[in-house]
């Protein structure tokens, strides 16, 4: 009998332990996301049409700080070397706006491309991805004779 009383409240007390640990996780966890910064992007994808092969195009993705802290842009990732995002260097304050900039080179690129910019932040929602697409024309090549 004893032998099977001790595994027995040895496995009531680690799922008393475990319940425990994640009802508090929840609650902090919550908590945590009420008091702090909220990024909320204007639109998070946009369509540059059709171009020809070679230009340099350019938008910007606008954000809001909804949050209750400021937000800090730590990152951009780009998911090719063909664009280039530039961040804000400073903070953007509760309920103050913010841009992302985004360059895109179509040199080599011909046909449709859809690219990623994905922007990481101290937000709660702190990975946010952008996108854009462009339909890349072929120039001309110039024959000589």
């Amino acid at each position: 009998m004893r032998k099977l009383l001790f595994p027995a409240l040895l496995t009531v007390a680690a799922w008393s332990f475990l319940w425990a640990c994640n009802t508090g996780g929840e609650k902090s966890k919550s908590s945590e996301q009420a008091d702090s910064a909220r990024i909320v992007f204007e639109q998070n994808t946009h369509d540059f049409g059709q171009i020809t092969e070679g230009e340099v195009v350019s938008t910007t993705y606008s954000f809001k700080n909804t949050g209750t802290r400021p937000l800090e842009i730590l990152d951009v990732n780009v998911s090719c070397g063909c664009t280039v995002a530039e961040k804000p260097e400073k903070p953007v304050g509760v309920g103050q706006k913010g841009e992302i900039k985004v360059n895109f080179n179509s040199e080599g690129k011909p046909g449709i491309n859809k690219k990623y910019i994905t922007v990481v932040s101290n937000a709660s929602n702190s990975s946010e991805i952008l996108s854009f697409s462009v339909i890349v024309n072929k120039k001309e090549e110039i024959k000589t004779n």
